[in-house]
């Protein structure tokens, strides 16, 4: 087991110093590719940092108005939601139903303490 455990260590060892000289490699190369270039030192940012781009009041019309258009045609084929599809809402005659419901309970719930 220790034996395995040290010939681990000994690859691991043997891999990192593999992975170093492999870097040392790429960054050589990157250094002669960098020389090279003529833009050495703009190529990350060749124009500078971007500009903020802005939308003409004419763009913002005509996106407002073709979602009107959209809007406005999604209204029209979707049927008309009734009152009894909200959620939440109870009629006057389902309030006085479920109010009698409830006193019954309880009035039952009392009377089944009490004995």
């Amino acid at each position: 087991m220790a034996s395995q455990q040290r010939l681990l260590e000994l690859a691991l060892m043997g891999l990192e110093t593999e992975r170093q000289r492999v870097d040392n490699e790429i960054a050589e190369i990157r250094s002669q590719v960098n020389e090279r270039s003529p833009t050495a030192g703009s190529a990350i940012h060749p124009r500078g940092p971007a500009k903020k781009k802005t939308m003409s009041a004419e763009a913002r019309k005509r996106i407002s108005e073709g979602m009107k258009r959209r809007y406005a045609a999604m209204r029209q084929t979707s049927p008309p939601q009734s009152k009894q599809s909200q959620v939440g809402t109870l009629t006057a005659a389902g309030r006085r139903k479920l109010s009698a419901l409830m006193k019954a309970r309880w009035a039952a719930k009392r009377n089944a303490a009490k004995k």
